[in-house]
């Protein structure tokens, strides 16, 4: 028989009993539906976790600490953790220790000064690899000029600048209370120009304790703000009010402030800490144990992403399972239904014996018949979940659906949705809808190719 003779004749029969084909296509619905709303569920707590790690911070850092003073993270060490394989690259950052430091602004006698100064040291080759934003400006480039050197600012260290010819408690703006209000932080904050256009402007840093009754001696570095970083605090407070400068001029200022001073420093300069970047997230457990065991502490989100990921895959498993249950019921009423179908057509099979019909096409009609339920449930039932996914999705959303652009993203593209169902999903449904129909129809197609004709003439 031709294909087309295949499908004419299976379309024929399935109409044939039309309230039997109906409920055999319901029960493939719902077995469809199941299955594909349960691993929406499945799929959308993935990504939901997902969201919450990288708001945490990049997955595939490794932060490394001191523990014990036997025990210093320098540049031997830092090349050291460089070589490691999987290990891409490694941002040490130093600060001033307790050496008392301050900022000034170098061109107006010192008229803005900053009460704190959260200053850091890092390399600046880690900045684009380690995922600093800079919003203004560029990175910190080796000039060779020792008189003015360069930093980076935190998105807010502008307002952390004092006016010293202002009374005392109105010489600063406070953003703070432009950034948050009573119900938390507040969106597109109008922030008032601050005092000094830092990008303009020349600094001085000073290290050493400026009261006159210090016996401190008082090491000076001028330097220019070139770039203004975005607040970031998975990657440091100092993105938000401090100042990154290269890590070798912090080294070289600390080291020159401990001249002046005579304070003796034995071996290396170290690192107060580093954050190690690693290839693939699936290698930061391999990488972080090496460091452990050259004796360093670590810290990562691999502690925190595992179980999680562990508790998402078994309420992924139970999902699918009572899915496939349902669909599970769906086949053995695929399989009566074709068994019936036999029962009811023993003439029929016999006569297209007699007339020489190929044992291959009565097997191919009675698959396609039970294909042909399949399809037709599992395109039925996608559909279904996409209408019950979406509904559920509005339903459980905070965010109030005024337009259509709106709706898109609460469908498509925010990471709070309850059910996710992606492409690959979908074309799964409907393919594996298809493969159960042939699977169930296979036993009652070749029960079929062994009715002999004479006795299914005889019989009728």
């Amino acid at each position: 028989m031709k294909i087309k003779d295949l499908i004419n004749t299976c379309i024929h029969n399935l109409f044939r009993h039309k309230s039997r084909t109906v409920l055999t296509v319901l029960g493939v619905i719902v077995g469809c539906c199941s299955v594909v709303i349960m691993i929406s569920f499945g799929i959308a707590m993935k990504i939901s976790q997902e969201s919450m790690l990288a708001q945490m911070g990049d997955l595939q850092i490794i932060n490394i600490y001191n523990s014990r003073d036997d025990v210093k993270i320098t540049d031997s060490v830092v090349k050291g953790i460089e070589s490691m394989e999987h290990v891409i690259g490694v941002n040490p950052k130093m600060n001033t220790g307790n050496i008392t430091t301050g900022i000034t602004t170098a061109d107006d006698n010192g008229r803005y000064k900053t009460n704190y100064s959260n200053i850091i040291g890092a390399k600046k080759d880690a900045i684009e690899l380690f995922g600093y934003e800079i919003t203004e400006g560029r990175n910190i480039q080796s000039t060779g000029d020792m008189n003015t050197i360069e930093a980076l600012a935190g998105q807010y260290f502008a307002y952390s600048l004092c006016d010293t010819q202002r009374p005392e408690g109105s010489n600063t703006i406070d953003y703070w209370s432009y950034l948050y209000g009573a119900e938390g932080k507040i969106e597109d904050p109008e922030l008032p120009d601050p005092y000094v256009n830092i990008m303009n402007t020349t600094f001085q840093l000073t290290f050493g304790d400026t009261d006159p009754n210090s016996n401190d001696k008082i090491i000076t570095q001028k330097f220019k703000i070139v770039g203004i970083l975005k607040e970031d605090y998975s990657k440091g407070s100092e993105t938000s009010d401090g100042i990154i400068f290269n890590a070798d001029d912090i080294k070289r200022l600390v080291k020159e402030y401990n001249q002046a001073n005579n304070i003796s420093q034995k071996g290396e300069q170290s690192y107060n800490e580093a954050y190690v970047k690693v290839d693939d997230i699936n290698n930061v457990a391999d990488v972080e144990t090496q460091i452990k065991n050259l004796g360093y502490s670590t810290s990562s989100l691999e502690s925190i992403r595992e179980p999680m990921e562990k508790e998402v895959r078994q309420k992924q498993l139970m999902f699918a399972g009572l899915g496939i249950v349902s669909l599970f019921v769906a086949a053995l009423g695929i399989m009566n239904t074709m068994i019936m179908a036999i029962s009811e057509r023993k003439r029929e099979i016999g006569v297209m014996k007699a007339l020489g019909c190929l044992v291959r096409d009565i097997r191919t009609m009675f698959l396609m018949e039970a294909g042909f339920i399949g399809l037709v449930g599992g395109i039925a039932g996608l559909v279904i979940s996409l209408i019950i996914s979406s509904v559920i999705n509005i339903v459980s959303t905070q965010t109030q659906i005024t337009d259509f652009a709106t709706l898109w993203q609460v469908l498509m593209t925010n990471t709070d949705r309850v059910s996710v169902i992606p492409l690959w999903l979908a074309v799964s449904a409907v393919v594996f809808s298809v493969l159960v129909g042939i699977a169930s129809g296979y036993y009652p197609a070749n029960k079929a190719i062994k009715v002999s004709a004479l006795d299914a003439i005889k019989a009728e």
